[in-house]
């Protein structure tokens, strides 16, 4: 709350800086700006076309004649952007001195009749961060399946076939997915300004699974105009990221009918959308228009057998209009509304291989909506105030059979509470917390219903003033966001035969809620010929979350942009250098955690204490002491944050295109979940110590167990025989307790990227991109983490005793760097005149480095290299892991055992039992780590690999286009060295194999 008010107090000091700077400028005369947009070809109005002045941010919408107006413009220098749906985006300077009546804008159709058409990631270059546009010329180029297709557009970028049936994802400046960290859960993914979320979704930390991202998997291919990829220190405005945004764009305004037929080895896509003018009312208000869009797409894994496939079938409607009559005539209010649904999801049932009943089956249905009003006020204290609304609801119902057979009856263990259960038969007790399942054939079907919701509110007021040369803008804004789920969780369609499982309702859990405030200066000064752009700003998050021991969790996100431009396009230096600019970019970026972090799925530990020999029914009614280990919720957890720092500059040398940028990005405070162990004891019944004492028929028993002590007694059905207790033996164990943690180590990350376009060589109309990637990445585990080789028994036969404390976690390594270096060479010719565009793109990976680290903070060994796997005190001292090929082992730096929780030093209590205590040597042995292979600490150098890619996109007029593709079509053959193994493996391990692809689009 202090941070809260904190920015709250900044806000009300800049709103008084801007009164008292506005009472000196309330004289100042303002000046209206009207005209009318035509196409340039046919000379007819284009409707809906938005004029915008970039530096005051007023805007207006053309009408069904193509004319606009902007009132209360302020004299000076402006920058007007025209920009339509199917035209090319026009910028014009203009300089305001007085009312401009009729100012005529032509704007150009987008098509391949262009002289210059660009198939690859735009630089944004107004931007003071690193971001970049994929327009709907370069998505059609590729013929995008997915969203995240784009991320092969980006510098570095690699391609991979398109495959829906698996779940696709952003990793935006990151590795491979055995990264610590998180960076793909961190990347923010927005459509139409709907946030894809993955913080309700329930899954085990343990295994990683939803922290790999949202996926984008439903997401409509067709019916996307745009995609903007900011990968540098993103606005205040956005949080909930600590990865960079992607901001998906759906088409919007009139236009014709499309229709696309996709198709590949592996994927068939059809799809129809239109843009509907609504018209006029009888007194000229704009009715506005209506965006509809279908699609359907299939994509299957295997060519040869088919019998995995995903499915994704979508429908959007968007709506938008502008109301500017009567009291809105001078105040215009901008419109939107829209929303898209999706019907589909993997299926596996085909599968002619399979046996009957064994499938897996997922629903990946979804619904999104989402409001927009912007408000154009142009007051002296307000320019634009914006309200939005969205919210966004997932139904993946998940549906798995499997077959079971067993000759004897078999224990399903679903209950919840602690203490001691015997089987019970399903019939006899639905409820039972051990159910019996009869010996024989079976199947089931095991169900898990996740059903996550998002939703946000935000309210935005943007103000944008010019004092003389100086241009100001600022941001102010508020926004409300929940995340829940509304899924009953995991269930069986038989609960007769269900297999061990516990029911876990994800409704119940509550919905994390997190309001934030942000504020943001956007201050561009010239001096000379040059000028700064200055953007800082400060937002504060605050997490709620009623009714949990987390309670409220407040955290700063500081953020600044420097924009330093010394060359521009309009003040040439001596006619070479057109363009010079450095930048620079510092902040810090806050990722709330999932329900998989804050409330992980229980788990139990169920431990057999009576074992019965069975009757001629082949039935054991076995008795468990179930030990529920829900996770302790850790009061002092702290959400995930990253610090990003990043440097460049871009050049342009008589048409020569440089654009270099530096980064380095560090993950504090990283979720996962550690784990400690605490002692228990339990009462055990052998089938010896029955048969020793019990005297009734083994088909005549019926028995019960006392739940809190464990006893067994043995009854007679018949009522002949009395009952009998039966005698146990106390146990001794240890029991895992788990939690929500945040790791004290740094994850670091740090790259260069490049884009380097040559000059267009204007004879054929070809041009030259080279763009490429360095990226690092460094690790080291120095949490303590506790782990016991509970599944093991004592050289004694009773439950294993001792707990190790490792430095570092008990992996043989406890840290991983990478360094790679990819670059693309792609070559594009274009010839307006048939209307093609031909690209051919080289992807070389140039550089794969890896290394698995052993070592503590200081950089001293933790691993000890062993001359005899066999033997783990066989330690060679003086040698290094990393010297060569060897074995070695880990050892807990303490250790502490059943009833002693007093650490004692591991490796010395080792040896004294090597010659003292053979037992007690073996026992500790199994806390000791060793490697499986002995090249495990070598460095790993590949050998350098490409693959050359293909692309043609043919216009036929203004009614169809074209395009193919052909993905490695040299179909390189080769192979990769390792020089960590010294094997050689087939370079389609790392490239994709050849693959082909076509799409037709119609237009009328």
């Amino acid at each position: 709350m202090k941070k809260t008010i904190l920015v709250l107090i900044i806000a009300l000091s800049t709103a008084l800086v801007i009164s008292a700077q506005e009472k000196k400028q309330t004289q100042t005369e303002t000046y209206t700006i009207s005209g009318v947009v035509l196409d340039k070809k046919s000379k007819k109005p284009v409707e809906f076309a938005t004029i915008l002045l970039t530096k005051t941010e007023q805007w207006a919408i053309a009408d069904a004649n193509g004319s606009f107006s902007i009132q209360n413009v302020q004299p000076g220098k402006n920058t007007l952007s025209i920009s339509c749906l199917g035209y090319i985006t026009d910028t014009k300077e203009i300089i305001i001195t007085k009312d401009i009546p009729k100012y005529l804008i032509y704007l150009q159709e987008d098509n391949l009749t262009l002289e210059s058409v660009v198939v690859t990631a735009k630089e944004n270059e107004n931007s003071a961060t690193t971001s970049r546009t994929i327009d709907n010329t370069a998505l059609e180029h590729i013929q995008m399946v997915n969203v995240a297709d784009i991320s092969s557009l980006l510098p570095g970028g690699q391609t991979f076939n398109p495959d829906l049936t698996e779940q696709q994802t952003f990793n935006i400046r990151a590795g491979k997915g055995t990264e610590l960290g998180n960076s793909a859960f961190g990347t923010a993914v927005e459509v139409d300004g709907v946030r894809l979320s993955g913080n309700a979704s329930i899954s085990d930390i343990g295994n990683n699974k939803n922290l790999k991202g949202v996926s984008t998997n439903s997401i409509a291919s067709s019916n996307v105009e745009s995609v903007e990829v900011i990968t540098g220190v993103p606005s205040v405005e956005y949080g909930d990221m600590t990865s960079g945004v992607v901001k998906v764009n759906t088409k919007k305004g009139k236009t014709p009918y499309y229709i696309t037929l996709s198709s590949n080895p592996r994927m068939k896509q059809i799809s129809l959308s239109k843009g509907f003018g609504l018209g006029s009312s009888k007194k000229g208000a704009s009715n506005g228009v209506l965006n509809a869009s279908l699609e359907y797409t299939r994509s299957i894994s295997e060519l040869m057998s088919p019998f995995k496939s995903y499915d994704r079938k979508t429908a959007s409607l968007t709506y938008s209009n502008l109301f500017n009559k009567g009291i809105l005539s001078s105040m215009p209010l901008r419109f939107s509304a829209g929303v898209t649904g999706n019907i589909g999801g993997l299926d596996s049932s085909a599968d002619p291989d399979s046996y009957k009943n064994v499938f897996n089956k997922i629903r990946d249905n979804a619904v999104r909506g989402n409001i927009s009003l912007n408000w154009l006020l142009s007051k002296p204290w307000i320019t634009n105030l914006e309200l939005n609304a969205s919210i966004s609801y997932s139904d993946k119902l998940s549906r798995e059979g499997m077959n079971f057979s067993s000759s004897s009856s078999t224990i399903a263990i679903h209950g919840r509470e602690e203490g001691y259960f015997v089987g019970k038969l399903y019939e006899d007790d639905p409820n039972a917390a051990v159910t019996i399942i009869p010996r024989g054939y079976w199947s089931n079907v095991m169900c898990v219903d996740d059903k996550p919701i998002n939703y946000k509110v935000g309210i935005k007021a943007n103000w944008a003033r010019q004092f003389g040369n100086i241009n100001n803008k600022i941001k102010l804004g508020f926004d409300w966001t929940g995340d829940g789920n509304l899924g009953i969780g995991q269930y069986s369609e038989n609960e007769a035969n269900a297999p061990t499982y516990r029911v876990y309702p994800f409704n119940d859990i509550p919905f994390m809620n997190n309001f934030a405030v942000y504020l943001e200066e956007n201050v561009t000064i010239p001096f000379g010929k040059t000028r700064l752009n200055i953007i800082a700003g400060l937002r504060n998050d605050n997490t709620l979350i009623k009714g949990s021991v987390y309670g409220n969790t407040s955290s700063l996100s500081p953020r600044v942009n420097v924009k330093y431009t010394i060359f521009s396009p309009k003040d040439r230096f001596k006619k070479t250098i057109k363009e010079l600019s450095v930048r620079a970019s510092w902040g810090i970026a806050v990722k709330q955690p999932s329900f998989s972090i804050l409330y992980p799925q229980p788990k139990y530990n169920d431990i057999m204490t009576f074992s019965p020999t069975s009757g001629t029914d082949a039935i054991g009614y076995y008795a468990y002491y179930i030990l529920p280990k829900t996770v302790n919720y850790n009061s002092e957890l702290r959400w995930q944050r990253n610090q990003i720092a990043e440097a460049g500059f871009d050049i342009d040398i008589d048409g020569f295109k440089i654009s270099l940028a530096g980064y380095w990005n560090q993950t504090r405070k990283s979720y996962k979940l550690q784990r400690n162990y605490e002692d228990f004891s339990y009462n055990y019944t052998s089938s010896s110590q029955l048969e020793s004492i019990c005297a009734i028929p083994a088909d005549n028993r019926r028995f019960e167990v006392d739940k809190i002590s464990g006893i067994v007694t043995v009854h007679d059905k018949t009522g002949k025989l009395p009952s009998q207790q039966l005698p146990y033996t106390k146990k001794e164990s240890l029991s895992a307790n788990t939690f929500a943690a945040n790791s004290d180590f740094p994850i670091n990350r740090y790259g260069l990227e490049w884009i380097i376009d040559f000059k267009r060589i204007r004879p054929i109309n070809t041009t030259i991109r080279l763009d490429g990637a360095f990226y690092g990445y460094k690790s080291i585990d120095t949490d303590i983490m506790q782990n016991s080789a509970s599944a093991a028994l004592m050289t004694d036969n009773r439950p294993y005793r001792y707990v190790g404390l490792y430095y570092g976690g008990n992996e043989i390594s406890n840290g991983y760097e990478s360094r790679n270096i990819r670059t693309n060479l792609t070559i594009t010719t274009h010839i307006p005149k048939v209307r093609m565009i031909v690209s051919l793109k080289v992807e070389a990976t140039l550089m794969t480095y890896s290394r698995y680290l052993s070592e503590r903070k200081d950089g001293s060994p933790r691993t000890y290299v062993i001359s005899d796997k066999n033997d783990i005190l066989s330690i060679v001292e003086g040698k290094s892991v990393y010297d060569g090929n060897n074995y070695s082992v880990l050892f807990p730096d303490y250790y502490t055992e059943y009833g002693n929780p007093q650490p004692k030093p591991f490796l010395e209590n080792l040896k004294w039992a090597k010659e003292n205590d053979p037992a007690m040597f073996n026992d500790l042995s199994r806390l000791a780590v060793t490697n499986n292979f002995i090249y495990n600490f070598k460095k790993d150098n590949l050998s350098a690999y490409f693959a050359a890619n293909l692309s043609v996109t043919k216009e036929i007029g203004d009614i169809a286009s074209i395009s193919f593709y052909a993905n490695n079509f040299f179909n390189n053959l080769g192979e990769v060295y390792s020089s960590k193994t010294g094997n050689k493996a087939s370079v389609k391990d790392y490239i994709p194999g050849f693959f082909y692809g076509l799409s037709l689009r119609l237009k009328f």
